[in-house]
């Protein structure tokens, strides 16, 4: 029988052939890249790391509510160092904004622990354990630790060239 096409072959020979053949078409494999890729990246929403969830039924009393926040203010202090260059925020090694010069930025989190650190190029600020309980508002306060007088951080100690710490009360 002939196809519309005039040749004797049929027209699912083309497709057959292509099933059979042992290589991924060009599609196949970028459709199954990107399901990997999708596989790996992160479901929480920007700015709201995954919280992992503990199933234990011991602590069912110490259990934040559905849809419970806390809120992280982080301020930069004024300075001449870092002026125009902005801080990455990285919470738990997930960057979820930056902060300017001068400027105060809000992040509104799940109620729980969380790693906060600063990175501005190949430079850090320490570590900081952040718990933030539900429904409250942590202030913590940032910026280059110290001027040019300090520029050897820069280079010998670059993960305290930024401080990060809580902001006094009162």
């Amino acid at each position: 029988m002939t196809s519309e096409s005039g040749s004797d072959e049929p027209e699912q020979a083309g497709s057959a052939g292509e099933a059979a053949s042992p290589k991924p078409s060009i599609w196949e494999r970028m459709q199954r890249g990107m399901a990997d890729h999708n596989a790996k990246a992160p479901r929480a929403p920007m700015g709201m790391p995954e919280v992992v969830v503990d199933d234990d039924t011991d602590d069912a009393g110490t259990d934040t509510p559905e849809g419970a926040t806390a809120e992280l203010v982080l301020e930069r202090i004024h300075h001449y160092r870092d002026t125009i260059r902005s801080y990455q925020v990285l919470i738990e090694s997930q960057r979820v904004g930056q902060i300017r010069d001068d400027r105060t930025e809000r992040f509104v989190l799940r109620p729980g622990s969380y790693m906060l650190r600063l990175r501005l190029m190949w430079i850090f600020s320490p570590k900081v354990v952040v718990e933030l309980p539900a429904g409250t508002e942590t202030r913590m306060i940032c910026g280059p630790n110290g001027g040019i007088l300090q520029a050897w951080r820069l280079f010998l100690a670059p993960t305290t060239a930024i401080f990060l710490r809580f902001a006094e009360e009162g």
